[in-house]
């Protein structure tokens, strides 16, 4: 059996490596990308205003129990009405994280009376002020 010796792994290479990944790292401007979705909301005309208002992260009854990390952030692109005019369509963007839950809000805010459907979209830049306490949580401050 032979028996190859290894060079011994001091701590200053281990030092000077970290520094070096850190500074490539910074070199390069990383930003945090999120999944960003097609949402698609059929709902009765009474129930459209606190439909826009939930999907776009406007203040409602919801917020107030929930706090402000709640806000959907959502982008209505579309608003669709059919010609009976009974219900309405709504199409929209909006991160994942955002619309987490966001099929009970509905359901709390139509009486259960609207439909949903998500899909992917895309991959945007998380906004700065998220991405900041994002990075305060995955570093254990917050």
């Amino acid at each position: 059996r032979r028996c190859v010796r290894r060079p011994p792994r001091l701590p200053a290479s281990r030092g000077a490596r970290r520094g070096l990944e850190q500074e490539a790292v910074a070199a390069a401007s990383p930003v945090l990308l999120e999944p960003v979705m097609r949402v698609e909301v059929q709902t009765a005309e009474q129930h459209l205003g606190a439909v826009l208002s939930e999907l776009t992260g406007a203040p409602s009854l919801l917020d107030a129990e929930a706090g402000p990390a709640c806000a959907r952030r959502g982008s209505v692109e579309k608003l669709l009405t059919p010609s009976d005019a009974l219900r309405q369509t709504v199409l929209a963007r909006a991160p994942l994280a955002a619309m987490v839950g966001y099929a009970s809000a509905l359901r709390s805010l139509t009486a259960g009376e609207a439909s949903l459907s998500m899909e992917f979209s895309h991959y945007a830049r998380v906004e700065p002020a998220v991405q900041q306490q994002l990075l305060l949580q995955m570093r254990g401050y917050v």
